[in-house]
């Protein structure tokens, strides 16, 4: 028996068995991964410690700025105090027994998916500005996504059983709200946001199209991001549904009028609401003038509605309509994707199960940045890898404009009643997405049935409490629920499911306000209260116009 196939017998007996420990979302790291990366850890089938320390050195020495001729971003202390603790648990095990088992190649495999998700955050940090060659890229996986995704049901197949929990996913058991899990996750990661937000600004972020700064808590330990137009209601919305499914998220919250105090260090560049507006403006070209409900110096005044903005009387102040912020907790490392190159976890079922989820809230924005790895500490110098799903708000209604480059999001007239048809022996999806990564492109019939099961487990008062977390303007919220509503029973519907709890709900709702008409046979007629919501319902000239302003 060779090297390599010793070493895949292994993986295929701990795949089959999993493996008990303290760290129980490991257990699985190991079901789909890449054999032949792990075999160059080993001669003679012991582990080769040299290769071992040249790993854990390009992951904890901040000396090593290129790799490959790419840059390689700061390495955090908490990260790598673990990986540095990861490097002594292996090392140590192979003084006591050089030969590996099956809970020591989990650690190896993780520490390979930091190393590759390390080189993949450099690479795209050395690329931030997307090149003309990803904008086609993206136009023409748009188009192609709606051919692919199209699935012929098999005559004969298996129903689909839940995977183990892993980093990946993990199962919601059936004595808990699917809502609940976005509040359980945050609280895992001592994510605090208050009903009355004060936050500290640090610097204007440079990722992503939609406006958005870096500011700091009060604590000056855990990080904020803080943005602005067509993205604050949908975003809150999109990571709820994802985290009621199973998965982990990003966590964004809506804030509305004067909710939020944005706080400003005079020794900044950006040192006050002038400067601010200036800087996003020549940034993003989007003039957040438009969302400020106030601004000024910070007094006696207003600590007495507010008692945490006394030591800060004097500073430079500015509150918003709306906006909403991204928890950036300091238990939480964020690395790169958690689908790099060099690792093969695109068979995973609920990776492949995952693009019904994008599809059931018409998220269009797939690439790969929007996959996340990170790690989380749990206490007692205990870290565990996540895979996240980031930035969920290109979703819930998405005009793309190819001649003008230029897209929007949350246009609830674009929101299509139904996600999937069926016609005799196929299903035909009626979303599109921007990025095929092979996950979503090697899905098969069974992978989306499994998810139509989890879709099939949201109630209407947990549909309700996503929405209503989304804050959006009380007619839009009503639309939107029925629309969720009907995308979830198109859904069931497609594969043939039992819904346990039928959601009603009215294609043809109503609303009126006075005289005047919102909705009317499920449509929005006005562009409701476009002073307050400057991004606008209504107008598709998106980001890459200031929103038609």
């Amino acid at each position: 028996m060779n090297q390599l196939t010793k070493l895949s017998l292994i993986l295929c007996v701990f795949s089959t068995v999993g493996v008990c420990s303290a760290q129980s979302t490991r257990g699985t790291l190991l079901q789909k991964n890449n054999p032949l990366e792990l075999q160059a850890f080993f001669t003679d089938s012991l582990l080769d410690l040299g290769i071992l320390r040249n790993t854990s050195n390009l992951l904890t020495n901040n000396d090593l700025t290129v790799h490959d001729n790419l840059p390689l971003p700061k390495r955090k202390k908490a990260f790598i105090r673990h990986v540095k603790h990861l490097n002594e648990t292996l090392e140590q095990a192979y003084l006591s027994n050089p030969k590996m088992n099956p809970e020591n190649l989990d650690l190896l495999h993780e520490l390979l998916w930091y190393k590759h998700s390390l080189i993949q955050k450099g690479h795209a940090d050395a690329n931030l500005k997307i090149s003309l060659r990803q904008k086609i890229q993206f136009l023409w996986d748009t188009r192609r996504s709606k051919r692919v995704f199209t699935y012929r049901i098999p005559f004969k197949y298996r129903f689909p059983t839940n995977p183990e929990d892993s980093p990946f996913w993990q199962e919601i058991p059936d004595s808990i709200s699917p809502y609940t899990r976005f509040n359980q996750l945050a609280k895992e990661k001592k994510i605090k946001a208050k009903a009355n937000m004060v936050v500290l600004f640090e610097e204007v972020s440079w990722s992503g199209s939609a406006p958005k700064i870096d500011a700091l808590d009060l604590d000056l330990d855990n990080g904020w991001t803080v943005k602005w137009g067509d993205e604050v209601h949908t975003d809150v919305a999109g990571s709820r549904i994802f985290a009621a499914l199973g998965y982990d998220v990003d966590h964004p919250y809506f804030y509305g009028t004067d909710l939020l105090t944005l706080v400003f260090d005079e020794t900044n560049e950006v040192c006050d609401k002038s400067s601010l507006v200036a800087a996003l403006k020549a940034r993003y070209s989007i003039d957040i003038s438009l969302f400020i409900s106030s601004y000024g110096s910070i007094t006696k005044a207003m600590c007495l509605e507010l008692p945490t903005l006394e030591p800060l009387i004097g500073k430079q102040f500015v509150c918003f309509k709306k906006c909403a912020i991204e928890a950036r907790p300091d238990r939480v490392k964020r690395l790169g994707s958690f689908l790099p190159e060099g690792l093969n976890n695109a068979e995973r079922q609920e990776l492949k199960g995952a693009v019904l989820a994008h599809h059931f809230i018409g998220n269009w924005d797939t690439k790969e940045s929007n996959t996340l790895l990170t790690t989380v500490h749990k206490g007692n110098y205990t870290y565990e890898p996540s895979a996240v799903f980031s930035d969920l708000g290109t979703s819930f209604g998405v005009c793309v404009k190819p001649i003008r480059a230029d897209f929007k999001v949350g246009l609830v007239n674009e929101f299509p009643w139904e996600v999937i048809e069926r016609k005799r022996n196929k299903l035909k999806f009626t979303n599109s997405i921007n990025t095929l990564l092979l996950p979503y492109e090697q899905a098969s019939y069974t992978d989306l049935l499994w998810m139509a099961t989890k879709i099939r487990a949201l109630d209407e008062k947990s549909l309700r409490k996503i929405i209503a977390a989304a804050q959006w303007p009380a007619p839009l919220a009503e639309l939107y629920f029925h629309k969720m509503a009907s995308r979830r029973a198109s859904i069931l519907a497609a594969f043939q499911l039992e819904d346990p709890h039928p959601i009603a709900f009215n294609r043809n709702l109503n609303w009126n306000e006075g005289e005047t008409k919102i909705i009317e046979n499920g449509i929005l007629l006005v562009d409701y209260h476009r002073l307050a919501n400057p991004e606008s319902f209504l107008e598709t000239k998106g980001r890459f116009r200031n929103y038609g302003n």
